[in-house]
């Protein structure tokens, strides 16, 4: 996700664009604003591509196929327009990553994840089949490991089930579909049934439990010739798995299985509230930050762009003056707008829209309805609430402007191994488990993560998570990004600001969702941002601070410093 650049429309259709979410070869996808407010993803072809009648068809066909489909493992398309100048698709949005994005970030994920992961594409396959379409294209990219379970996105290759079936050639001759999930009858070009889709699931787990797909090639060629000859490597897929996708990955397409019987050898799947492993529930928490931050800059400018409305009043009366208003977030330096401001003032409201939005594009750089966006009660008279923000100058500690503050930390986040030598967990809680540190730069704003997990067999568990931002030569310093990216978890309403922490120069002290237990800190050390919680029955709110503090101090020990 990045801020809109020049080129970028301001609207698509009659959605308002935010930022861009990415591109591929067909078209781009805007986070876009409805007339309503509500968040969508607005996919549009690319201008050279309009004129063209085989990619208008093709665009054609992918929202007929969508909207074809429903089910709660699809992302349903809410608004089309195939036929105006440049071709768009608006779906509701989910902040979610991709299973391809998760393998590269986190790695594979473990068996019981990757159960129900499958349980929720073999339930998305029975809605795509059950509404006569064949997907042809399953894969990870094509696979959003959302809050509530996997959705599957993409029907651009769909085809109906009646229809011959056959792979299609795009113009220089290359297959439509990806090679890593296609399956045997695909590579050859022959007739495509529900069957094809079986196959490509049962490659798509492989490759979330291995993080390698079934079949490898020196080439394209070596890599089709073993899709149709070769047998797949199951050598790393865990025993309890293997018995699920094996019969998947039959060559025969009437050797394997149907979703129905999938859904059998799967067996049930109990209830989860985080039914990901932590390295993807911290990607999926990052990706809401980041809209808040977009929606909350966009929200800013729809306001100022928006005409007041005329107050009516009886002819000759002098007309009332306009009732008083809260004042909006403040306008971001303009140093500050090509990277996408990262200001507060929109979390709860982003959050509250944010659970019924998906990414169409799998080819690009890949609360509660009863209260309003500010979090006070709905009720039928109430009108909406102007966000509030902070007045004044944002409180930084230190008189040296940290435009002129150079990085206190150079080298990478600790590895989970070093942090635990380093963090006093309390007794009790096994050795932690995670990931990092890996480069992050998908939103313009490149750093380095890392995230640790403890837990204990009484269900409490501690997250750890280090985000170091480097100066590298550009226009801010690693101190401004981490500056800058601290602010974006401050909101007035559940925020305290802490300049007396004495291990690191500030902190934001959050309420735990739904007011559970538990005690969260964002703190900022120069260009270091440690995001520390715990939570469980043993550490109630008001009891667990002291433990918090000791972690993150802990961490930021852990951390190799250049000063």
């Amino acid at each position: 996700m990045q801020a809109l650049g020049p080129s970028d429309p301001h609207e698509v259709g009659p959605y308002r664009t935010v930022a861009l979410l990415g591109q591929g070869g067909m078209g781009r996808v805007f986070l876009c604003a409805g007339p309503d407010g509500r968040l969508v993803a607005v996919k549009r072809i690319h201008e050279e591509l309009a004129e063209n009648d085989g990619v208008r068809a093709r665009f054609r066909r992918e929202v007929e196929s969508s909207r074809r489909v429903a089910g709660v493992r699809t992302v349903p398309v809410v608004d089309a327009d195939a036929d105006a100048p440049l071709p768009w698709l608006a779906s509701a949005f989910v902040p979610a990553p991709s299973l391809a994005e998760a393998l590269a970030s986190v790695g594979p994920l473990p068996e019981e994840s990757v159960r129900r992961l499958a349980a929720g594409l073999v339930q998305a396959l029975t809605d795509v089949h059950g509404a006569g379409l064949v997907h042809r294209d399953l894969k990870p990219s094509n696979v959003l490991l959302a809050e509530d379970g996997p959705r599957v996105i993409d029907f651009g290759i769909a085809r109906l089930l009646e229809d011959d079936g056959r792979t299609e050639l795009t113009g220089t001759g290359m297959l439509i579909g990806s090679p890593v999930s296609m399956s045997p009858e695909q590579a050859l070009g022959r007739e495509m049934t529900a069957a094809s889709d079986v196959f490509s699931l049962g490659a798509t787990l492989v490759m979330a439990s291995t993080g390698a797909a079934p079949f490898a090639g020196r080439s394209m060629p070596d890599l089709l010739y073993k899709l149709v000859h070769a047998e797949p490597d199951l050598g790393a897929v865990p025993p309890g798995l293997r018995a699920l996708v094996e019969p998947c990955l039959a060559k025969d397409p009437e050797a394997r299985p149907t979703p129905a019987e999938l859904l059998e050898r799967v067996g049930p799947v109990g209830p989860a509230v985080r039914p990901w492993p932590p390295g993807v529930q911290a990607l999926i928490e990052d990706r809401r930050i980041r809209v808040a931050h977009f929606v909350d800059a966009a929200q800013a400018s729809f306001r100022a762009a928006a005409p007041s409305p005329p107050v009516p009043h009886a002819a000759g009366v002098p007309a009332p003056p306009p009732p008083p208003t809260l004042p909006g977030p403040p306008a971001p330096p303009a140093r500050h707008r090509r990277r996408g401001p990262l200001l507060a003032g929109l979390a709860v409201a982003a959050a509250a829209v944010l659970g019924a939005t998906a990414l169409l594009l799998p080819d690009a750089a890949d609360g509660d309805g009863s209260e309003d966006g500010d979090g006070t009660p709905a009720t039928a008279a109430s009108a909406p609430a102007e966000p509030r923000s902070i007045k004044g100058p944002t409180p930084t500690p230190g008189d040296t402007p940290l435009s002129q503050v150079d990085d206190r930390y150079t080298a990478k986040p600790p590895t989970c191994k070093r942090a635990a030598a380093k963090v006093d967990a309390p007794d009790g809680f096994a050795a932690p488990s995670g990931y990092g540190p890996y480069e992050v730069d998908e939103v313009g704003t490149p750093h380095t993560e890392t995230m640790c997990v403890w837990r204990n067999r009484s269900g409490d568990e501690i997250n750890l998570m280090w985000r170091l931002f480097r100066t590298e030569g550009g226009s801010r310093t690693g101190a401004e990004e981490a500056k800058e990216f601290l602010e974006g978890f401050y909101w007035p309403d559940d925020t305290r600001r802490d300049f007396a922490l004495r291990f690191a120069e500030e902190g934001l002290w959050k309420q735990p969702r739904n007011s559970g237990p538990g005690c969260i800190l964002h703190a900022r050390d120069v260009n270091l941002v440690l995001f520390v919680s715990i939570e469980g029955p043993a550490y109630p709110r008001g009891r667990c601070e002291p433990v918090v503090r000791t972690i993150a101090e802990g961490g930021l020990a852990a951390t190799a410093r250049d000063r």
